[in-house]
């Protein structure tokens, strides 16, 4: 049970996004035992046609279930129907066209290709030096924000997935010039950062690290979005005390929150309120 926190989880997945492992029934029921006030949703939307998966996911079937959804804990829970859009600049315009015809609480931009390689594949690190594997997400994550189209950033130092594995031990501190023009960027565009406990599980580090969130925070970046990116209700709200107390040590005392992808802020912690 999450107890001291106004406690928020914004990457969340369902048997929506083809790789989610539950319903929007099943992950709000699991929200409301841990003790969540807000669910966000965030399905997956894919826009490369070599992608099997581009047109899995059904919007109208999803926001059908996201209304029933509202219904079914009105009261105990608030529950935001977002999506996570796998950034690529090459397609840029079917994002957008996408986004004006189709509403949301709030959209998450991740990037999971850079140069059309996965970044979580050894794919993506062979023949490549940490440095150019690092500094080439990064330009592409900044391409995203610069993008406009944004909420979100999410799970930054994704590549991190692999990247330890093929190049060793992480450290922002190689990279703290392309990390401080993107945070520049997103504060001039209002886009937060969030904390991603996923990398716990993956790599036993958040997605960012901590020093890269005090990087953040150096630039003028106030604005903060956790997420566990759960698949599955064990892993809904995944170690949220963990990036609530990065967030708090940093100097973050806030969380965002969305509705019609209108922007609100509310105090991490109740005794802050």
């Amino acid at each position: 049970m999450i107890d001291g926190y106004y406690a928020i989880d914004y990457q969340v997945h369902s048997f929506r996004s083809h790789d989610g492992l539950a319903s929007i029934q099943d992950q709000c029921r699991r929200a409301v035992e841990i003790g969540l006030d807000e669910i966000g949703f965030s399905e997956h939307k894919d826009f490369d046609p070599a992608d099997p998966m581009a047109d899995y996911f059904d919007y109208d079937a999803y926001m059908t279930e996201i209304e029933a959804a509202r219904r079914e804990f009105a009261g105990a829970l608030k529950v935001r129907a977002g999506v996570e859009v796998d950034y690529q600049r090459w397609f840029e315009d079917r994002i957008a066209n996408y986004l004006d015809s189709h509403p949301f609480d709030f959209v998450i931009g991740s990037v999971h290709y850079v140069d059309r390689k996965m970044i979580m594949t050894e794919e993506y690190n062979a023949g490549r030096s940490a440095e150019r594997a690092y500094r080439d997400y990064f330009k592409a994550t900044a391409d995203s924000v610069s993008s406009g189209l944004i909420d979100i950033l999410g799970h930054l130092e994704y590549a991190n997935r692999r990247g330890i594995s093929a190049h060793g031990a992480y450290s922002p501190q190689p990279y703290r010039e392309e990390l401080e023009n993107l945070f520049r960027l997103m504060v001039e565009r209002g886009v937060p950062l969030e904390i991603n406990t996923a990398g716990l599980h993956h790599v036993g580090l958040t997605y960012p690290v901590a020093d890269t969130v005090e990087i953040y925070v150096e630039q003028g970046g106030r604005l903060l979005s956790i997420g566990s990116d759960g698949h599955e209700p064990a892993k809904l709200g995944y170690q949220y005390t963990t990036a609530a107390e990065i967030a708090l040590a940093k100097g973050l005392t806030h969380l965002c929150t969305w509705e019609s992808r209108q922007r609100s802020e509310v105090p991490i912690a109740s005794n802050l309120e």
